[in-house]
Order: structure tokens, then sequence, then C-alpha cells
């Protein structure tokens, strides 16, 4: 059938970038708070209100709900003779009190308990557990504010607005990063420091360079402070602050480097360097010392170490081989064995034994693990058995220069490939950031073993773009290289194919934020590849997206469109907004939020109204706009409604 969409007025502006004379129809969606923006987005959300049959999105509440891994906290901490810990219940953040064998005892904070604000975080104070830094974000606001809280008194002490990170020191104070001030593409950092005597704010450290964003770290043993600023997504600069002095040195002061601080232990700051071996180097520096004195420890050779940390002054290194997580003891130069093979391990906080780490895999809910420096106790979760599924490790051939793309494929064990499969493929491909092993596909939260038990076929990527084979991976997919991506990921969906277990018509894409770019770019360069594409929070215009309020930091990943004519043309000939034609495409479900300051909803709302305007076939492009979402699918019973509205147009629209 064919769908009466909302009408939209198309404005006759063109633009000219370089001698191109770009139409610009829908610029003006840019305005969120213009009537005629509001009045389209309700037209909008009216209509795909209309093409869901509620009883079957409340039949899908219920069953997505019976499939849920359980909620498991997020990040934990020693606090008064137990923990305090945040968790994620169905988009709502909260903060709990936990007693010593991890029951929730109390919820301390949720939603609208701070002003206006959704706590996320909790850091207590390591010489005053009364005091408290939370951080909360206003559903509006491009980034959280830290509130100091004294928990005695139960009254907010300061807050710190639009911070991007933050740590107690051994003197009562925050040191934490506030916003970058820009100027054009062009940025400035500064650290600040609250003072628990006096209650005031004064600058650490002025960062004169360019940097897109700065970081706090304090070392175990709370002696050294360490911070950084990026200049893009892999390369840094770093300093070492002592408080006692309040002397400051650079480590690196000739040029940002692709470091990872792990500890400082004796006098010593230890650091993984990707700097000459993409592997990675354990390098050791002495208190005063710079890079160039830099001592070499280890040398890793088969996996991708990306971080590391302490537990009774034993360093262990935790990286991955083919997005599997690996961890290895430093002094004791091996690997320790995981539960299982392909996992994922993150840390998530500490006890007063060791470090807490969550635990997951394509198969088996997710963990909290405790790791005492010899051996893992569970601290929450249970074991499954799934002798029933398979993981796979395979490779695509990526369409445009030909390198391997590894992905994972899981299934029955005895699933035939007999092409009838329904089959989710998942992707990223961005910003340095690796796919570890989960339970739960990002975006439709999608329980990955009730989906194959089902009958499905579930495909994870490890495209380009991403950090799974360290630094020269992300290059090969950023920059004027950003379209190896999509090859990579339409080079997996065809072996897919090749190998028998599905056809295009029962494909579903799944992607968000910089994963919501790679779906928009799938779905205008190979519309016949896909039967349902879900597709959210997107950035879709890839021109004006430099003007944005995050564009100086996106530009580090994508480019810039606005610095050379090579640079604009190549963003241009893959911007999913600027390349919509009248060809038939299949169904795509178009998510984004009013309160989306990491990619406004403009991205969303002109990419909807583009395709709808030029699709020759009879799939349905549906667009829903959460009046309160931010770059997320909602939060409380607005987050089931939207990951259900997901699910059924999945199930309407694979063949």
């Amino acid at each position: 059938m064919k769908y009466n969409y909302p009408q939209i007025r198309k404005s006759e502006l063109v633009e000219e970038h370089f001698g191109h004379q770009l139409p610009a129809p829908y610029t003006w969606l840019r305005n969120t708070d213009d009537p005629e923006v509001k009045d389209f987005t309700a037209r909008e959300n009216t209509f795909t209100d209309q093409y869901f049959n509620k009883e079957e999105v409340n039949a899908m509440i219920e069953k997505l709900k019976a499939e849920k891994n359980p909620d498991l906290p997020l990040y934990i901490s020693p606090w008064h003779d137990g923990y305090i810990a945040s968790e994620d219940n169905d988009g709502n953040f909260t903060i709990n009190k936990l007693d010593a064998n991890l029951n929730k005892t109390k919820t301390l904070f949720k939603r609208y308990d701070l002003p206006e604000r959704t706590p996320f975080y909790a850091s207590p104070c390591p010489v005053d557990e009364d005091l408290l830094g939370i951080m909360a974000q206003v559903d509006n606001a491009p980034r959280p504010d830290i509130i100091v809280y004294d928990f005695r008194k139960g009254e907010i002490l300061k807050i710190l607005p639009m911070t991007f990170s933050g740590v107690w020191s051994k003197k009562k104070a925050v040191i934490y990063v506030p916003t970058t001030k820009t100027d054009g593409n062009k940025s400035q950092t500064v650290i600040q420091k609250w003072d628990r005597d006096t209650n005031e704010v004064s600058d650490v450290f002025a960062y004169e360079g360019n940097a897109i964003f700065g970081e706090t770290k304090i070392s175990e043993d709370g002696r050294s402070l360490i911070f950084s600023f990026s200049v893009n997504y892999s390369e840094d600069f770093f300093y070492i602050y002592n408080e006692e002095d309040e002397s400051i040195y650079p480590l690196n002061p000739d040029k940002a480097m692709k470091l990872k601080y792990i500890d400082s232990i004796n006098g010593k700051h230890y650091f993984v360097s990707l700097e000459e071996n993409p592997h990675g180097d354990v390098i050791a520096i002495n208190d005063k010392d710079d890079i160039s004195k830099a001592q070499l420890i280890r040398s890793e050779k088969e996996a991708y170490i990306d971080s590391g940390f302490t537990v009774n002054e034993k360093i262990f290194l935790l990286g991955s081989k083919d997005g599997a997580s690996k961890l290895i003891s430093l002094d004791e130069d091996k690997e320790i064995e995981l539960p299982e093979k392909v996992v994922s391990l993150s840390l998530n906080g500490k006890t007063a034994k060791g470090k807490v780490f969550s635990y997951d895999s394509f198969t088996s809910s997710p963990k909290l693990l405790e790791f005492d420096g010899e051996t893992f106790k569970t601290l929450c979760g249970k074991d499954e058995d799934s002798s029933d599924l398979t993981v796979e490790l395979l490779y695509g051939i990526s369409i445009d220069d030909k390198t391997p793309i590894p992905y994972y494929l899981v299934r029955q064990k005895d699933a035939e490939n007999d092409k009838s499969h329904k089959t989710l493929i998942y992707g990223y491909g961005g910003y340095n950031a690796p796919m570890p092993p989960w339970s739960t596909e990002m975006v439709s939260q999608t329980n990955i073993a009730a989906w194959v038990r089902s009958g499905g076929i579930y495909v994870h990527c490890l495209l380009r773009g991403g950090s799974e084979y360290g630094t020269r991976w992300h290059e090969e997919g950023m920059g004027m290289k950003k379209k190896n991506c999509y090859y990579d990921f339409i080079g997996i969906a065809e072996s897919v194919i090749e190998k028998g277990w599905t056809v295009p018509e029962k494909i579903a894409i799944s992607g968000c934020s910089n994963g919501g770019l790679l779906m928009s770019t799938l779905v205008t360069m190979r519309s016949d590849l896909w039967g349902c594409v879900i597709d959210s929070v997107p950035h879709t215009d890839m021109i004006h997206f430099a003007k944005d309020d995050r564009g100086p930091m996106y530009i580090t990943e994508y480019g810039d469109p606005y610095n050379s004519k090579e640079e604009f043309e190549y963003l241009l000939s893959y911007s999913p907004v600027h390349n919509v034609k009248d060809v038939e495409y299949p169904a795509v479900y178009i998510q984004t939020g009013e309160c989306d300051n990491n990619v406004p909803p403009y991205h969303g709302k002109s990419f909807a109204a583009t395709m709808q305007e030029h699709n020759k076939s009879d799939n349905p492009i549906l667009l829903r706009v959460l009046a309160l979402g931010s770059h997320d699918r909602g939060q409380g019973e607005v987050f089931w409604q939207t990951i259900a509205e997901m699910h059924v147009f999945m199930e309407k629209n694979l063949k």
C-alpha cells in the first residue's frame, strides 16, 4: 500500500559550497521551537501511532519484559559498610544503596530527585564517605553536571555545571573538566577544582591547545592526578599534577600520542602506548620525567591491549582478540583464563578485595564478577545452559578494497542454511570504539539468545572505524576513509546471504548515533539488501553537522565539510539526506529525541521527510520523535514503547 505521509513545506533555499549548488529544502527543521516544526513533529508522531496496533505493541512489551536480562549495577563503589551503585532500569537511571552482599536496600536518587536532573553515577569522597560527587543531567542539556552532595546533611553543596569528567582528590576536592570553550573549530579546556573548605571553584590548569574534551584521572593510591586533553578520539596530551605543591608537568609536550593511563605505583606512571605497536606496549615513566625517558615493560603481540588496572599494586592488562576480551597479568606474564571464550569483560567498580567487572556474552545473561588478582567470584547473575547455541567467527569481504572483515554469527547448533532465518545485523564502526560480545543488542534491546532460539540469526560486525584491531583499524574507517565502514557492512551482509542463512527480505539492520549514520547510509547506498532498518538517533546531514553544538568534536572523526572542496565532496558522496533517490526503499523506522544534543533531532526529521517524499515502494518510512528523549530510546514506559515498536516493525516487515 502507499502511505499518505504528513505534508511538509519545502523551502527553495539553495546553498553554494565550493561551486556546488546544494538544495536545502528542510534546513528549517533545525529550529525545534518553531511552531511549524512542532506541528510537523506532532503529525509525524500521530502517523506513526496510527501505523501500530496498540494491542500488538502492548503484547510485545510484555514479551520483551519477560525476555529481559536482569538489571545489574553499572558501577559500584564501597560505601558505608556496603556499596553505592548506579543502575539503569529501562532507561531510568537510579543511585542505590547496596548491602555487603550487593542486595539493594534503598534507592537514594532517581530521576528529578535532584533539581530537574537524572542521576547517572555517584562517587564517594575517599576521605569522607558522606560527601558524594553525583553526575546528573538536565533533560535538554548537552552535558551532565557534577552535584557535590552532603549525604549526612541531605543538602547540595555545589553544582559544577556542564562537565566532561571529575575525580575526588585526597584533600576533599573535586578536580574536574568543565565544558570546553569553543570558537569556531577551536576550543580551550580548563581543569578546575572545587574546594570543600571554602566551597569555592578555582582554575587549576588551562590547556591552550585545541582539544575536543578533557579528562581527569587519579591513581589508586590517590597520590597522582593525571590530566588528558584529546585532540581526536585516539591521541591525547597528558599532564601529571601534584596536589601537594600544585606543580604540573607535561608527559608528552611535543605531540599528542596514543596513550592509555593504567595507574601509578611507587613513583612510576604506567601507560599502554599504541604509538609504535598497534597491539600495545606497556611503558613506565618515572615521576618528573617525560615520555622521552619511558621504559618498555612489555610488548604485546597477540591481543590488542586498550586499558589496564591494578589489584594490590599488581598490574593487569585488559584487551581483546577478535573483539572478545583478554585479561593478562603483567607481573606473571600470562593470560588469565576467563569462564567463556567469546565474552566481554569491562571494569565497573571495586570492592574491598579487588575489582568488579561486568561480564557478558552472546549466549548467556550478564553477570558481575569480583577479581582479587588471582580468581574470579560471581557476585550476581546466574549460570545458564547455552549448549544449544553456537558462536562462529567468520569473514566477509569489504566490497571496495576487498579487506576481510570479521563478524560473529550466532545461531542454534542445528540450524540449517536454507535461507529461512530472520536475521538481525548490528554494526557501529566509529570513534575508536570496540563492539564487544553482548547478550542484548544495543538499539532494539533484542535478547540475542531468545532471538536465536526463535529461529533467528544474529550477526555482530567488527567494522573498521572501531578499535577491535588497534588504532589503525579505527583510522581505516574515519575521515576520508569513512566509507570503508559501509563497504565492510555490505560485505558482511553479502557473506551471510552467500552462506545460505538468509535472504535480503529477511534481514533487519540496526544502529544508533554513528551507527544510525551507518544505517541511514546503508539504506541509501544499497536499498535492495535489507528488509527492515532500525535507525536510532542518527546523523544524516553530513554537511550541516559541523555547525551543530558538538560539531567541533565530530569533525575529528568525519572531516570538515567547510575545510576544503575535497572533504566537502567526500562527505556529500555519502551524506544520507543528500543521497535519497526516487527508488524502492525497504521499511525504515527512524527514531530521535527532542532533547538530544549529541545528534540534534533535525537529522532524523529531515531524513524521514526526504525518504517519505522519494520512496517508490509500498514499505513504510516511519518517524518517532520522543518529546523528552535524549541520545537514547527514552525512559521507563516510553523506553518499552519505543523498543516494542521496533520489534513489531521488524515482525511486520521481515518477509
